[in-house]
């Protein structure tokens, strides 16, 4: 190593050496950049992720969400919405997006924001320029890709009774009310723009060009089927549905849609409701189906979406179709591997994607859903392939879902689909992409901290060893139940809880809340929501939370 100037001692190299390498540790330590690389993700988090803020402590208005540039030290507000969720008045053991809250966090709250805002890690001390906001603990959320990719990112939920929210903040969606009928209300996201005929059921769908579309409608419609069986089959369509209700809730990161619908079986009234949650590149479609002691069998449930005639040559793929399937409204010969799909734990996915925009949609099929499951898949000039009559503009341009039929549907279904709205022509990778982070999503590590030291203490023994493991046996079974086990290696004066939520974020089951001693712990799960009733099968979550600690994990519960 050669150096300039007659006073350099030698013998203050390794001293030099050993000092630039703390302090290059030290700068990777504090810098740690955003790394995160899931554009169209939404985060979910419930209230109770945040004791110091929860239980009827801060007002909603109170609360900012920021994230941290380490490129030139400074914070910025990134767009958040909060959602109060109360008892639903009509059944104590549901919640519902839909009643006045006390406009304090609760619990069962929901954080909600876009993984993309996600920003740099901020040193410790190094809060928002607020003199408010540094005499209340802030909460350092960090987000980890549990995807072979990995990456990870940061934003920083702050409380202050002094700032306010920035005027330019993002609207990721819009909701625009009904014009003249009662449930042709649209959706305007930043990705996609949805409307709705009179009785709520979609029935356009377009990507405008500054989202990477043609700003063209390309969908026919939503389609919902039922047959039912009365010495001949009679098939039930979405025209036959009858509105009941619709309500919504408007924020920037996130539309909440309940439409509430009516389908006569038989002089035999069946509602239910379709929870519809509307992201800036997507939408989560969420239902209870009951169909248990029906008057007359169910042989017939398809879902679908079929597109417009002006998606001719686009290109269709699914979890088994890796050669693109030409649309253009004339027969195509797949086989019944190329139709199959797959029960949970695992999902099904299928993609259009054409010169107007692409459709991915993710879908999960639970055991007992009938005796034959498929995906329905029809591109003809007209009818369907099912038997049931066809609606909207009467062609079938890619009309693609799943189809399940047997002598007699029976039994209560929890059923949700993720759909993705993306710019034209898009590739296959694209949608198993999003299919592999649906099945792997974000991992969320909320973490206290205090101005004065940047970590809060916790009380008593630090935590040694907090860990929630998977359940077993998962998937689970009602008739044989699972177990949760956990280890607490530290006691607390705060409730320890363990909680079950569904994929819309609900709580449906509490298995704990009471104050525990350090110790290992296991629960049984019997499958049943907090009314004593068996839960549809699905996916679920459940969450431990002791303390300033939270740990998430995911299960899947089949049918009885």
């Amino acid at each position: 190593m050669q150096t300039r100037g007659k006073n350099f001692d030698r013998r203050l190299l390794p001293i030099l050496l050993t000092t630039m390498a703390v302090m290059f540790s030290a700068a990777l330590a504090v810098a740690q950049t955003s790394t995160l690389n899931r554009p169209y993700a939404p985060v979910v988090l419930p209230g109770d992720g945040f004791p110091a803020f929860s239980n009827d402590v801060a007002p909603l208005s109170q609360l900012f969400l920021y994230r941290y540039n380490s490129a030139n030290s400074s914070w910025e507000q990134v767009p958040w919405q909060i959602d109060q969720v109360e008892p639903d008045s009509l059944d104590a053991t549901r919640t519902t997006f839909f009643r006045t809250g006390d406009g304090l966090l609760d619990s069962l709250d929901q954080l909600s924001f876009m993984a993309k805002d996600a920003g740099d890690k901020a040193p410790d001390n190094n809060w928002v320029n607020d003199a408010s906001a540094r005499g209340f603990p802030r909460y350092e959320i960090e987000l980890n890709d549990p995807l072979p990719s990995g990456g990870r990112g940061y934003v920083y939920l702050h409380r202050s009774t002094t700032l306010i929210a920035s005027p330019s903040l993002a609207d990721y969606v819009t909701y625009v009310p009904p014009q003249g009928q009662p449930g042709n209300d649209v959706i305007k996201a930043i990705g996609y723009e949805e409307g709705h005929q009179a009785n709520g059921i979609h029935n356009s769908l377009l990507v405008p060009a500054s989202a990477g579309g043609s700003g063209t409608n390309f969908l026919d419609r939503l389609k919902l089927r039922f047959q039912i069986q009365i010495f001949v089959n009679i098939p039930i369509t979405e025209d036959a549905f009858a509105f009941l209700d619709l309500k919504f809730r408007d924020g920037r990161v996130r539309v909440i849609r309940e439409l509430r619908e009516r389908i006569t079986l038989a002089n035999n009234n069946i509602d239910f409701p379709l929870l519809i949650l509307y992201y800036g590149y997507s939408t989560v479609l969420g239902t209870g189906l009951n169909l248990t002691n029906l008057p007359v069998p169910v042989n017939l449930l398809r879902q679908s979406f079929d597109f417009a005639a002006n998606v001719a040559g686009a290109k269709w793929y699914n979890q088994n179709v890796t050669n693109a399937v030409t649309v253009d409204g004339t027969a195509d010969n797949l086989s019944a591997g190329d139709l199959a799909v797959v029960n949970l734990p695992n999902l099904n996915w299928y993609m259009l994607s054409s010169a107007h925009g692409s459709f991915v949609n993710i879908f999960a099929l639970p055991q007992g859903l009938g005796t034959t499951q498929g995906f329905y898949y029809h591109d003809a000039p007209s009818g369907t392939n099912d038997g049931t009559p066809d609606t909207g503009d009467a062609l079938s341009y890619g009309d693609s879902g799943f189809l399940a039929t047997a002598n007699n549907i029976s039994g209560a279904f929890e059923l949700s689909l993720t759909s993705y709205i993306l710019g034209k022509d898009q590739p296959r990778e694209a949608g198993e992409a999003l299919r592999n982070q649906t099945v792997q999503p974000l991992q969320a590590n909320v973490q206290p901290q205090n101005f004065t030291t940047g970590v809060t203490e916790a009380t008593g023994a630090q935590p040694q060893r907090f860990v929630l493991q998977q359940n077993s046996p998962n998937p689970v079974s009602p008739s044989t139940a699972t177990t949760i086990r956990y280890e607490m290696p530290f006691s607390g004066s705060a409730p320890v809880s363990l909680r079950i939520f569904n994929l819309l974020g609900q709580s449906v089951r509490e298995l704990v809340n009471a104050v525990q001693p350090a110790g290992q712990y296991e629960v049984r799960w019997d499958g049943r929501l907090d009314n004593g009733e068996i839960a549809p099968a699905g996916i679920y979550f459940y969450q431990l939370r002791a303390g300033q600690q939270m740990l998430t994990r995911k299960l899947m519960l089949l049918n009885r």
